[in-house]
């Protein structure tokens, strides 16, 4: 169950919603056929993702696993890279409450970290752009 849920979570909305990060977070643009492929497949995908998930309070259950590895990293970049390009947050639409899941989870000293050398490594990306 756990494996299913992070490799779900990987293979059919980060790497959906992949497709759009050129124009979400790089500035650059996407073509009318992309943004209508994830407009086609993202629905779907989270329907079938909120059929797998709990919420209970993990989104495998009552334990944290790897598929809470995978949710924190990749439903933020979902949900932003599909408003952006498409205009709305697809996870919210659906009635997910990532927001509160991630946050949830980014009280775990671990989920901190995590989030601090992200965080970090933008500086650090951003000021090495700047010098090029």
């Amino acid at each position: 169950k756990v494996r299913e849920l992070a490799t779900f979570i990987d293979l059919h909305l980060e790497l959906v919603a992949r497709e759009l990060y050129p124009q979400a977070y790089f500035g650059g643009t996407v073509s009318d056929e992309t943004r209508e492929r994830a407009r086609k497949l993202l629905p779907r995908h989270i329907a079938g993702f909120k059929r797998l998930a709990k919420f209970s309070p993990y989104v495998a259950g009552d334990t944290f696993t790897q598929a809470d590895c995978t949710a924190f990293v990749n439903l933020p970049l979902v949900a932003t890279a599909s408003k952006a390009v498409l205009g709305e947050d697809l996870l919210a639409a659906a009635g997910i409450d990532w927001k509160a899941y991630v946050k949830f989870i980014g009280e775990r000293p671990s989920a901190q970290r995590v989030a601090a050398d992200r965080k970090a490594d933008a500086e650090r990306m951003a000021a090495e752009a700047k010098k090029a």
